[in-house]
Protein backbone atom coordinates (compact mmCIF):
# COMPACT_ATOMS: atom_id res chain seq x y z
CA UNK A 1 0.00 0.00 0.00
CA UNK A 2 1.50 3.38 -1.32
CA UNK A 3 1.72 5.35 2.26
CA UNK A 4 2.70 9.26 2.86
CA UNK A 5 2.84 10.65 5.49
CA UNK A 6 2.50 15.39 6.39
CA UNK A 7 5.07 16.44 8.91
CA UNK A 8 4.74 20.01 9.66
CA UNK A 9 4.57 22.25 13.05
CA UNK A 10 2.37 24.98 13.34
CA UNK A 11 4.25 27.96 15.54
CA UNK A 12 2.07 30.20 17.37
CA UNK A 13 3.62 33.65 18.73
CA UNK A 14 0.68 34.78 20.51
CA UNK A 15 1.93 38.27 20.39
CA UNK A 16 1.36 38.98 16.79
CA UNK A 17 -0.91 35.40 16.32
CA UNK A 18 1.93 34.06 13.77
CA UNK A 19 1.87 30.36 12.23
CA UNK A 20 4.67 29.10 11.15
CA UNK A 21 5.19 25.97 9.21
CA UNK A 22 8.21 23.69 8.93
CA UNK A 23 9.24 22.07 5.76
CA UNK A 24 11.79 19.48 6.45
CA UNK A 25 13.47 19.46 2.85
CA UNK A 26 12.80 15.85 2.21
CA UNK A 27 12.50 14.61 -1.46
CA UNK A 28 8.92 15.34 -1.87
CA UNK A 29 8.30 17.61 0.54
CA UNK A 30 5.91 20.86 -0.44
CA UNK A 31 3.74 23.47 0.65
CA UNK A 32 0.88 24.72 -2.13
CA UNK A 33 -0.96 27.94 -1.85
CA UNK A 34 -3.66 29.87 -3.74
CA UNK A 35 -2.59 31.76 -7.15
CA UNK A 36 -0.99 35.05 -6.80
CA UNK A 37 -2.65 37.92 -8.51
CA UNK A 38 0.79 39.38 -9.43
CA UNK A 39 -0.98 41.09 -12.33
CA UNK A 40 1.34 44.26 -13.33
CA UNK A 41 2.04 46.04 -9.17
CA UNK A 42 1.46 43.20 -7.34
CA UNK A 43 3.20 42.71 -3.60
CA UNK A 44 4.30 39.21 -2.03
CA UNK A 45 6.04 38.35 1.36
CA UNK A 46 7.37 35.76 3.69
CA UNK A 47 9.68 35.07 6.21
CA UNK A 48 12.07 32.06 6.49
CA UNK A 49 14.50 30.55 9.29
CA UNK A 50 17.00 27.99 8.24
CA UNK A 51 20.05 26.76 8.54
CA UNK A 52 20.40 25.89 5.19
CA UNK A 53 22.16 27.75 2.54
CA UNK A 54 20.97 26.62 -0.12
CA UNK A 55 16.93 25.58 -1.29
CA UNK A 56 13.89 26.37 -3.26
CA UNK A 57 11.37 29.12 -1.45
CA UNK A 58 8.88 29.67 -3.47
CA UNK A 59 7.58 29.29 -7.37
CA UNK A 60 4.84 29.82 -9.21
CA UNK A 61 4.65 30.28 -13.46
CA UNK A 62 1.59 31.17 -16.07
CA UNK A 63 1.13 27.65 -16.41
CA UNK A 64 4.16 26.40 -18.61
CA UNK A 65 4.43 29.54 -21.40
CA UNK A 66 7.20 32.12 -20.25
CA UNK A 67 6.55 34.05 -17.44
CA UNK A 68 7.99 32.95 -13.67
CA UNK A 69 8.96 34.10 -10.33
CA UNK A 70 12.00 31.65 -8.59
CA UNK A 71 13.02 32.53 -5.25
CA UNK A 72 15.62 30.84 -3.70
CA UNK A 73 18.78 30.60 -0.97
CA UNK A 74 21.76 30.25 -3.07
CA UNK A 75 25.19 30.46 -1.29
CA UNK A 76 23.30 32.05 2.17
CA UNK A 77 21.93 34.39 -0.30
CA UNK A 78 18.52 35.31 -1.56
CA UNK A 79 17.81 35.42 -5.61
CA UNK A 80 15.06 36.07 -7.24
CA UNK A 81 14.72 34.81 -10.75
CA UNK A 82 12.00 36.09 -12.90
CA UNK A 83 10.66 36.46 -16.55
CA UNK A 84 8.21 38.59 -17.99
CA UNK A 85 7.98 37.19 -21.34
CA UNK A 86 11.22 39.67 -22.29
CA UNK A 87 14.00 37.17 -20.80
CA UNK A 88 15.06 36.20 -17.50
CA UNK A 89 15.96 38.66 -14.78
CA UNK A 90 17.97 37.43 -11.61
CA UNK A 91 18.11 39.74 -8.84
CA UNK A 92 20.09 38.63 -5.52
CA UNK A 93 20.25 39.98 -2.43
CA UNK A 94 21.38 39.44 0.95
CA UNK A 95 24.15 36.96 2.69
CA UNK A 96 24.52 34.97 5.84
CA UNK A 97 20.39 34.20 5.57
CA UNK A 98 21.22 30.92 7.04
CA UNK A 99 21.79 31.91 10.17
CA UNK A 100 19.23 30.51 11.81
CA UNK A 101 17.10 33.55 12.74
CA UNK A 102 13.66 34.76 10.59
CA UNK A 103 14.23 37.12 7.77
CA UNK A 104 11.90 38.93 5.78
CA UNK A 105 11.33 38.56 1.95
CA UNK A 106 8.91 41.17 0.13
CA UNK A 107 8.35 41.32 -4.12
CA UNK A 108 6.65 44.28 -5.29
CA UNK A 109 5.77 44.49 -8.93
CA UNK A 110 5.55 48.30 -10.66
CA UNK A 111 5.38 47.87 -14.50
CA UNK A 112 8.45 46.97 -16.20
CA UNK A 113 10.46 47.13 -12.43
CA UNK A 114 10.66 44.62 -9.76
CA UNK A 115 12.27 44.78 -6.53
CA UNK A 116 13.68 42.73 -4.24
CA UNK A 117 13.98 43.73 -0.36
CA UNK A 118 14.90 40.98 2.02
CA UNK A 119 15.49 42.76 5.86
CA UNK A 120 15.11 46.19 4.44
CA UNK A 121 17.65 46.01 1.75
CA UNK A 122 16.41 46.39 -1.68
CA UNK A 123 17.43 45.75 -5.14
CA UNK A 124 15.52 46.50 -8.04
CA UNK A 125 15.70 45.15 -11.70
CA UNK A 126 14.06 46.05 -15.08
CA UNK A 127 12.42 43.89 -17.51
CA UNK A 128 12.77 44.26 -21.34
CA UNK A 129 10.20 44.17 -23.73
CA UNK A 130 6.70 45.87 -23.82
CA UNK A 131 3.99 43.67 -22.13
CA UNK A 132 4.88 43.25 -18.48
CA UNK A 133 1.52 41.51 -17.18
CA UNK A 134 2.00 38.05 -15.38
CA UNK A 135 0.78 35.72 -17.03
CA UNK A 136 -3.25 35.23 -17.19
CA UNK A 137 -4.60 34.59 -13.42
CA UNK A 138 -7.06 31.66 -15.30
CA UNK A 139 -4.27 29.90 -16.30
CA UNK A 140 -1.23 30.50 -13.75
CA UNK A 141 -0.27 28.23 -11.42
CA UNK A 142 -0.73 28.03 -8.02
CA UNK A 143 2.35 29.67 -5.37
CA UNK A 144 4.54 26.52 -4.31
CA UNK A 145 6.82 27.01 -1.12
CA UNK A 146 9.82 24.99 -0.23
CA UNK A 147 9.29 22.40 -3.62
CA UNK A 148 7.53 21.27 -6.67
CA UNK A 149 5.00 18.40 -6.38
CA UNK A 150 6.76 15.20 -8.29
CA UNK A 151 3.90 14.98 -10.57
CA UNK A 152 5.79 18.07 -12.46
CA UNK A 153 8.64 15.45 -13.63
CA UNK A 154 6.66 13.62 -16.05
CA UNK A 155 4.98 17.46 -16.78
CA UNK A 156 7.92 19.37 -17.47
CA UNK A 157 6.00 21.20 -20.12
CA UNK A 158 3.78 23.07 -17.94
CA UNK A 159 6.57 24.31 -16.25
CA UNK A 160 8.09 27.75 -17.66
CA UNK A 161 11.27 27.31 -15.68
CA UNK A 162 11.26 23.14 -16.13
CA UNK A 163 14.99 23.30 -14.14
CA UNK A 164 12.73 24.29 -11.12
CA UNK A 165 11.71 20.45 -10.61
CA UNK A 166 15.79 19.62 -9.69
CA UNK A 167 16.21 22.52 -7.57
CA UNK A 168 16.93 21.40 -3.51
CA UNK A 169 14.23 21.45 -1.47
CA UNK A 170 14.08 24.37 1.64
CA UNK A 171 14.46 22.75 4.90
CA UNK A 172 13.32 25.33 7.53
CA UNK A 173 10.62 27.44 9.14
CA UNK A 174 8.28 29.70 6.77
CA UNK A 175 5.27 31.84 8.34
CA UNK A 176 3.63 34.91 6.91
CA UNK A 177 3.26 34.54 3.28
CA UNK A 178 0.76 37.61 2.16
CA UNK A 179 -0.28 38.48 -1.56
CA UNK A 180 -3.41 39.05 -3.40
CA UNK A 181 -4.86 35.89 -4.62
CA UNK A 182 -7.68 35.19 -6.68
CA UNK A 183 -9.73 38.25 -8.35
CA UNK A 184 -8.55 40.08 -4.96
CA UNK A 185 -6.32 43.06 -5.50
CA UNK A 186 -6.12 43.35 -1.66
CA UNK A 187 -2.93 41.24 -0.36
CA UNK A 188 -3.56 38.89 2.48
CA UNK A 189 -2.25 36.29 4.91
CA UNK A 190 -2.65 33.13 3.24
CA UNK A 191 -3.53 29.84 4.39
CA UNK A 192 -2.47 26.64 2.61
CA UNK A 193 -4.08 24.73 0.32
CA UNK A 194 -4.64 20.87 0.81
CA UNK A 195 -2.54 18.50 -1.66
CA UNK A 196 -4.41 15.69 -0.46
CA UNK A 197 -7.50 16.27 1.38
CA UNK A 198 -6.47 13.25 3.80
CA UNK A 199 -3.56 15.19 4.90
CA UNK A 200 -5.54 17.98 5.99
CA UNK A 201 -4.14 20.71 4.38
CA UNK A 202 -1.05 20.13 5.88
CA UNK A 203 2.63 19.88 3.80
CA UNK A 204 1.98 16.24 2.69
CA UNK A 205 5.69 14.70 1.83
CA UNK A 206 6.53 11.11 1.11
CA UNK A 207 9.20 8.87 1.69
CA UNK A 208 12.03 8.91 4.69
CA UNK A 209 11.57 11.17 7.49
CA UNK A 210 14.94 13.65 7.44
CA UNK A 211 16.20 15.88 10.45
CA UNK A 212 13.69 19.06 11.18
CA UNK A 213 15.51 22.34 11.57
CA UNK A 214 15.89 23.31 15.31
CA UNK A 215 13.30 25.19 16.77
CA UNK A 216 14.31 27.67 19.82
CA UNK A 217 12.94 27.39 22.88
CA UNK A 218 10.55 30.25 23.01
CA UNK A 219 8.55 29.02 19.62
CA UNK A 220 8.69 25.00 20.71
CA UNK A 221 7.11 25.93 24.44
CA UNK A 222 4.24 27.29 21.51
CA UNK A 223 4.82 24.50 18.76
CA UNK A 224 1.97 21.92 17.76
CA UNK A 225 2.30 18.96 16.32
CA UNK A 226 -0.06 18.17 13.83
CA UNK A 227 2.00 15.02 12.54
CA UNK A 228 -0.80 13.25 9.89
CA UNK A 229 -0.53 9.95 8.25
CA UNK A 230 -2.33 9.39 4.61
CA UNK A 231 -2.93 5.73 3.97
Amino acid sequence: MHSSFALPFLVVSLGQMALSFVLEGSATSYAQFRKWNAGLNGTLEFEFKTEQGNGLLLYTDDGGTYDFFEVKLVESALRLRYNLGGGAQIVTVGHDLGDGHWHKVQITRCNENTTLTVDGVSAVSTSRGKEFEFGKLAGNSDVYVGGMPSWYNSKLTLLALPSVIFEPRFNGLIRNLVYADGENTVPRRQEMKSRDAKCGGFPCVEGVKRKSPRVSTEERDSVFSVSRFCL
